[in-house]
C-alpha cells in the first residue's frame, strides 16, 4: 500500500515536469517566432505613392495672347517655305511679340512665326515689325489701305441700237491655270486681307485660277474668290489681269 502511494507521487511529479517543460518549450518558440515577425514587419518599408504635380497653368497677364483658330504651323521665319518648327491644334493658346508691317505674319515670344489669319483678333497695341528683328512701331501706325476715289462717270449719249446689237454675244470662257496651294490659307472675297474671309483650302490642294492683279500679288480662283500669289505654286504669271474698281 505504502509503495503504491509513493510510486503515484513519483508519477505525479514526472508528469508536473513534462508539462512545466513543455510549457517552456512552447513559450520559447512563440515568443522567437513572434520577435521574427515583428522584426520583418518593423524592416519592411512601406511604399507610399507620391501624388502627380498638378500641371503649372500658364499666366498670361500682361501678354498679346490669342486662340489658335485651326490647326497651323509655326515657321522660322514669315514665308511659306521657311523650316517648321511646331505645329499648334485648334485651341491652343499662344503669346505673340509683334507682327510684320502688313498684318500678313505674326511672330511669337519663342521667335517662331504664324500666319494672322489662323489666330483670333489680334490685340490692337500689338507691336509691329518693319522686318524681321529690325524697328519695332505700334500696330496703330500701320498702314491702313486708303481707297482710291471711283471716277465720277461721265453720261454717253444714247447710241442707236441695231438687230445684231439685240442678239446675245456668247461670254467668253476665261483660260484656266492650274496650280497647288503650299500652305493651309484663307480665301478672301476681293484681292487684299481687309476682305471678308469667304473660305479656306488645305495644304497640296489644286486650284483653278483665272486671272490676277496687274502686281500679280493675288490670284482669282474660278469660283471668284482671291488667294495670296505667294500661297501657291507655281506661280501662274501668265494669268489675265483683272481690274478691281470702286473698291471691289
Amino acid at each position: 500500500m505504502v509503495q503504491g502511494v509513493e510510486r503515484m507521487r513519483i508519477l505525479s511529479a514526472i508528469l508536473l515536469l513534462v508539462v512545466f517543460v513543455g510549457l517552456a518549450i512552447f513559450l520559447t518558440f512563440t515568443s522567437s517566432w513572434g520577435a521574427i515577425w515583428t522584426s520583418q514587419v518593423q524592416e519592411t518599408p512601406v511604399a507610399l505613392e507620391e501624388e502627380p504635380s498638378p500641371t503649372p497653368t500658364p499666366d498670361w497677364s500682361g501678354k498679346f495672347a490669342v486662340d489658335i483658330l485651326q490647326p497651323t504651323v509655326l515657321r522660322a521665319a514669315p514665308a511659306p517655305a521657311a523650316e517648321i518648327v511646331a505645329v499648334l491644334r485648334r485651341g491652343d493658346r499662344v503669346a505673340l511679340s509683334g507682327c510684320a508691317a502688313d498684318l500678313l505674319w505674326c511672330q511669337t515670344e519663342e521667335g517662331a512665326w504664324l500666319l494672322s489669319y489662323m489666330v483670333g483678333d489680334v490685340p490692337g497695341d500689338l507691336p509691329v515689325l518693319d522686318a524681321p528683328g529690325l524697328t519695332v512701331r505700334d500696330i496703330r501706325d500701320a498702314p491702313t489701305p486708303t481707297p482710291e476715289p471711283s471716277p465720277t462717270p461721265t453720261p454717253e449719249p444714247t447710241p442707236q441700237v441695231s438687230l445684231l446689237q439685240l442678239l446675245p454675244t456668247p461670254t467668253p470662257t476665261p483660260a484656266v491655270v492650274e496650280t497647288v496651294a503650299l500652305d493651309a490659307a484663307n480665301l478672301r472675297a476681293g484681292p487684299g486681307t481687309e476682305f471678308e474671309r469667304v473660305g479656306s483650302v488645305h495644304s497640296g490642294e489644286t486650284l483653278r485660277l483665272i486671272g490676277q492683279l496687274a502686281d500679280g500679288s493675288w490670284y482669282q480662283l474660278e469660283n471668284g474668290a482671291w488667294i495670296a500669289a505667294f500661297l501657291v505654286e507655281p506661280p501662274a504669271t501668265e494669268l489675265p489681269v483683272i481690274t478691281i474698281e470702286n473698291g471691289e
